[in-house]
């Protein structure tokens, strides 16, 4: 039949070509949707496997870094019950002066050296944890909230500054009790000072001690989390993959609609397709 060239017929003519380029995308994504269904799961499987280790990775270090932290503050607790031992000796007995000056000038500061040592180690393994934690916080699908007031490795560095000062006190009594053994007095007052400072590390490592089962606690639900996700992960890529297919059919269907229309509108009598 004689097309009628009119803005009509111009009209339908551009719905017919928009309509035909529309059907033929539609169908390339179809075919593509299918076709990634198998590797983007198989990248699914291998992203999530990696994760977990990660975590598991993660878990240890954390654990590691318990043990290390209740065994400072053993170490510690230990510390400062002898000098607190050694305070009370000095208010009773001038003779314990000599002995005290030498388990301070040796026993205790190499002790201390030893915590300020693994305080560091943990201090480094607590920094790759809040990194680790805040970057999969960020990831999808995993429904946990990662932003602490203070990160871990803050809360180490400042115990380890803490604890850093002690070994200055520490000379400062020696100093005095080598000087002379007269300032009974001072030399107490300063172990006495000393034994609180000890007593209040102990503390802050024990409180630090509970913030770490507080961050193996989160990690553990990272762990189930990325578990349920790899058991499901089959489903979530079939579910995505149909809604995608029923999408792209359903514009299919209205690009079919439009294709008709601008046939008739161009001219063509279609009885069948109404």
């Amino acid at each position: 039949m004689n097309i009628q060239w009119n803005l009509r017929s111009i009209l339908g003519l551009v719905l017919v070509i928009l309509a035909v380029a529309s059907l033929a995308l539609d169908a390339a994504g179809v075919v593509q949707i299918w076709l990634l269904r198998e590797p983007v799961t198989q990248d699914a499987f291998n992203a999530l496997d990696l994760l977990s280790s990660t975590l598991d990775t993660t878990a240890q270090g954390l654990s590691i870094a318990k043990a290390s932290l209740k065994s400072v503050t053993g170490t510690v607790g230990a510390l400062q019950s002898t000098v607190a031992s050694a305070a009370a000796t000095i208010d009773n007995a001038s003779s314990s002066v000599s002995s005290l000056s030498g388990i301070v000038g040796q026993n205790l500061s190499a002790t201390i050296n030893s915590a300020l040592s693994a305080l560091d180690a943990v201090q480094n393994t607590t920094k790759a944890v809040d990194e680790f934690l805040a970057s999969v916080s960020q990831l999808p699908f995993v429904s946990i909230n990662y932003n602490p007031d203070k990160p871990l490795s803050a809360s180490v560095g400042e115990l380890t500054a803490k604890l850093a000062q002690v070994p200055k006190s520490l000379g400062d009594l020696e100093k005095n009790l080598t000087a002379s053994s007269s300032s009974l007095d001072k030399v107490g007052q300063d172990a006495k000072t000393l034994a609180g400072s000890l007593g209040q590390v102990q503390r802050d490592m024990e409180q630090l001690v509970t913030v770490i089962e507080q961050y193996e606690q989160q990690v553990k639900a990272f762990q189930g989390t990325v578990k349920d996700l790899r058991a499901n992960i089959v489903t979530i890529v079939w579910g995505v993959v149909l809604f995608l297919t029923f999408i792209l059919f359903w514009l299919a269907a209205t690009m079919l609609m439009t294709l008709f229309k601008g046939l008739r509108w161009m001219g063509f009598k279609m009885q069948w397709a109404e």
